[in-house]
């Protein structure tokens, strides 16, 4: 069988080469291919493929009558040669499963038609292999497609993606070679260090990988007739990560979840275009998909948290079984933990905001909610500094300055959320709060901006020069304790004496203030 099909590649690539070389060239150039390196069935139809496209290129293009009638004659024959070499191809390969061949050459070519067979589509839950109708259009390209089902772990990673440019031509710097299956797996996962790849999770599998174990893979992967992965790389290895994972973060349904992945498969018939229109219409064009604003989703959160606690009431702050509660809506929501908390944090004190507004201001309900959803991002900042002296601590410490804090966001009067953060020092200064009530009075936003400025700037100074003070206060006190010290505590053969590593440190310290005498004594020069 080996020899038939390169018999008659060669056969071909005569043929071709008979023509002019505008045709013969580029034939040759393709059907050399499968000559100097076995190929499987598929890749064999893939190649034929490209030679009927190079023929109808040229034909098109023609121009002079004489090229024009020799592409006519023998074009046509051309044609009908691939044709013949398809048709044999397709009946080897219905052959090939029920035959027993004991060559070396028809073991390598049943172990190809093997390999080929684990990602034909298969049926699964009931649903069989069938065409995509009506047929989608890729790049303003109508391209056959079927979808059915193939196991995860037979599809490899597309090793020609173009996001992995950079960290292709790193691993190859590095090993002199390309990576394999699976080091290009590792890569996609963050398990493979390279230089300059400062985060872990660069492609974000992890939480795509949260979201595939409680909702599936919703967009189908699309791979090519012999398997090649054409677009899907992240879902494909977020699925691996799933059914990989021996830490316990998935329940075996969740893993059973991403066993079967269903896929589009182009057909035998699809060209090198048809390949390039796929991954350019599933690369650059946008699908204008617009997420849930932030605050819909947190409020979704914090219903279910809500819901949860009323059906439970002994799940007080702190217990274990609040923990649980958390984690059991992070797998629901595909988040985490974290999340889960920081968004009901985050809905709880939105709440008293849209009350205040609503209650006390009297302002639209539905315009107070739209205002709290622009703002969203502020009630995370708000939230931070629970302790004394933090942000979230010094807004419940005084309600006429929460709802001071609460008006100035409803009206936009801050500049950028980092504002809030110097809240807390605002609340400590007198002068830095009147300033902040007379931002809340101005009608004008833009004056009310640079109120606001004003009294963070008041706040921040006041904070310098009170610094300075407790800093000039606590010297004070430590020289004079340390010259009330007896002799004996520098005594090393003393009970509790200081220690030379103190001491050390010590004598470090004032040489550092011999430094800052001598420069003020040079300048005073």
């Amino acid at each position: 069988m080996t020899s038939d099909i390169t018999n008659g590649l060669a056969d071909l690539i005569r043929t071709a080469e008979t023509m002019t070389s505008d045709v013969g060239a580029k034939v040759s150039e393709i059907l050399r291919e499968g000559l100097e390196n076995p190929l499987s069935l598929p890749k064999i139809r893939r190649v034929l493929s490209r030679v009927v496209e190079v023929v109808r290129e040229s034909a098109a293009k023609r121009g002079d009558l004489e090229l024009a009638s020799r592409l006519d004659r023998e074009g046509e024959s051309l044609l009908e040669h691939i044709e013949e070499i398809r048709q044999r191809l397709l009946s080897y390969e219905s052959q090939a499963i029920s035959e027993d061949h004991d060559s070396n050459a028809d073991k390598d070519f049943r172990s190809s038609t093997v390999a080929d067979a684990t990602l034909m589509l298969q049926s699964y839950n009931g649903i069989d292999p069938s065409p995509v109708r009506p047929m989608p259009i890729f790049h303003e390209r109508g391209i056959a497609v079927n979808e059915g089902f193939v196991r995860t772990r037979s599809i490899e990673l597309w090793n020609d993606n173009s996001r992995l440019e950079i960290h292709l031509a790193q691993f190859q710097q590095n090993y002199g070679r390309a990576p394999k299956s699976e080091e290009l797996l590792s890569i996609m996962q963050g398990d493979l260090p390279l230089a300059g790849v400062e985060t872990t999770d660069q492609f974000d599998i992890r939480s795509l990988a949260k979201s595939i174990a409680v909702n599936g893979v919703r967009k189908p992967p699309v791979i090519d007739i012999d398997g090649t992965l054409l677009d899907g790389n992240r879902r494909v290895t977020a699925c691996y990560h799933i059914l990989e994972d021996t830490t316990g973060a998935f329940k075996p349904e969740e893993k059973q979840r991403a066993e079967w992945m269903k896929v589009w498969q182009l057909t035998e018939h699809a060209t090198d275009q048809d390949r390039e229109a796929v991954i350019v219409s599933l690369n650059f064009e946008p699908d204008f998909k617009q997420d849930w604003p932030e605050y819909v989703k947190a409020q979704k959160v914090h219903a279910d948290w809500e819901a949860r606690l009323a059906l439970e009431p002994r799940a007080t702050p702190g217990r274990k079984r609040q923990s649980e509660i958390r984690t059991d809506i992070a797998r629901k929501f595909a988040l985490s933990t974290n999340e889960v908390a920081r968004y009901v944090n985050m809905v709880s004190l939105a709440q008293e905001f849209e009350d205040h507004h609503v209650d006390t201001r009297s302002n639209d309900p539905h315009a107070v909610k739209h205002r709290t959803s622009e703002r969203f991002q502020y009630f995370d900042e708000l939230n931070k500094g629970k302790n004394a002296g933090g942000v979230n601590w010094s807004l419940n410490q005084d309600d006429t300055f929460k709802q001071l804090v609460f008006d100035l966001l409803y009206d936009g009067k801050f500049r950028n959320w980092s504002q809030i953060r110097d809240l807390k020092y605002v609340y400590e200064n007198d002068d830095a709060v009147e300033v902040l009530a007379k931002a809340q009075q101005q009608a004008d936003i833009d004056s009310a901006k640079e109120d606001v400025d004003d009294a963070i700037s008041i706040a921040r100074t006041m904070r310098a020069e009170t610094r300075q003070t407790a800093a000039n206060t606590k010297i004070r006190q430590f020289t004079e304790w340390l010259l009330d010290l007896p002799v004996k505590s520098f005594d090393s053969n003393e009970p509790g004496c200081v220690t030379q590593e103190n001491l050390r440190r010590l004598w470090k310290t004032l040489r550092h203030v011999e430094t800052y005498l001598e420069a003020d004594e040079t300048s005073v020069d």
